[in-house]
């Protein structure tokens, strides 16, 4: 049984969070707009007595065709990862999206193995491991995911480690390996019954880390 007053770095040493690996195909650019016709050129006036006519005006320069859409991405910085309870809480993990997009991250958290997550997905288990999905095409081995590895103080965010084939945790657990289990439709991410090996904690233990993330203490 773990101690009520267990400290927040053993709580971590119990917890590994990790994120697997999905195909997801290349999003296509908007194609551009197309370019407007030339304005047709103005009839020269016509010359008074003795007068010649006036030049006829030049037509117009067609308009340039749109720029194609470019795919967003999520690019995270220190700053980006901030307390982990004001994050929405799903089953036992937190999501957000930091590209806007959290009801499609909650729909794919919400009913698993349906859809993979949206871009700008980021899940934590625990305060100081994070998963974030990249834009299609960063990592075909991760299913574009990126794995961190986080110091956490009442000062803020660090990020110690950053990628996707060796980021590990403090205690020598690597992201990868760990949810390379997971089978895939979803989309590598490890809960129960997704065919991970189980964590040796209970719920009551990850709510505990959760709760003592000292970011939630800043002014």
């Amino acid at each position: 049984m773990v101690h009520s007053r267990l400290g927040f770095a053993s709580v971590l040493g119990w917890v590994l969070v990790c994120a697997a690996i999905a195909a997801c195909g290349d999003e296509n650019s908007g194609s551009g707009g197309s370019g407007g016709n030339a304005g047709t050129g103005g009839t020269g006036g016509t010359g008074g007595t003795g007068g010649m006519g006036g030049t006829g005006g030049m037509g117009g320069a067609g308009g340039m065709g749109g720029a194609g859409g470019a795919g967003m991405d999520l690019v995270m910085t220190d700053a980006d990862f901030d307390c982990i309870l004001d994050w929405q809480k799903v089953r036992s993990f937190r999501v957000t999206n930091k590209l806007g997009n959290l009801d499609a991250t909650l729909a794919a958290a919400n009913d698993p193995g349906m859809s993979d997550y949206p871009v700008g997905t980021v899940i934590q288990l625990v305060p100081t491991e994070a998963m974030v999905k990249r834009a299609p095409g960063f990592s075909a081995t991760s299913s574009d995911w990126e794995f961190f590895f986080l110091e956490v103080s009442d000062m803020g965010t660090k990020i110690v480690q950053r990628g996707v084939t060796d980021v590990v945790n403090q205690f020598g657990g690597n992201c990868l390996d760990c949810h390379a289990k997971a089978l895939p439709e979803y989309d590598f991410v490890c809960e129960k019954g997704h065919g991970c090996d189980p964590l040796p904690i209970g719920d009551d233990v990850i709510q505990m880390a959760q709760n003592g993330d000292p970011r939630c203490t800043m002014p």
